[in-house]
């Protein structure tokens, strides 16, 4: 179930189960469920991902930042994560992606201006330096 003109996403220690998926690392299913408030409310906890499953969500993010279903799917189950999480990681690691981008491009557009208002600046002065530089005329008034 591969995309056509698409490479697969691999990497060490994703397809087989590596030494650090250990059920006291992973993120277990207690962690992101729904419990039971003293109210008897139903209350959703934040899941907590470990930092393997953090390195790899980054490193996969950085080859691609969008997964289709099969490569999320396999990307889950190797990380011990429900596709759900997956998704919404995906998704909320690309805002946070386009927020600092749209700040880098501000800031190198800010930059730019200034730079463009310094040399603007700089060759109306030489143009008033030129008149200043230019020789007397003795037949003049000035």
């Amino acid at each position: 179930a591969e995309l056509p003109g698409r490479t697969p996403i691999f990497w060490p220690g994703v397809m087989q189960s590596p030494p650090w998926r250990d059920a006291r690392l992973a993120c277990t299913p207690h962690q992101g469920s729904i419990l039971l408030d003293k109210d008897g409310k139903r209350k959703h906890t934040r899941p907590t991902f470990s930092g393997q499953q953090i390195f790899a969500l980054e490193k996969t993010f950085e080859q691609t930042k969008y997964l289709a279903g099969p490569e999320r799917a396999r990307l889950a189950y190797s990380l011990g994560m429900t596709e759900s999480q997956v998704k919404v990681w995906f998704q909320n690691r690309r805002t946070k992606w386009r927020k600092k981008h749209a700040a880098e491009m501000a800031t190198a557009k800010k930059k730019q201006d200034s730079e463009t208002e310094r040399l603007k600046g700089a060759s109306e002065n030489e143009e008033e330096d030129d008149d200043y530089n230019k020789p007397l005329d003795p037949n003049s008034d000035d």
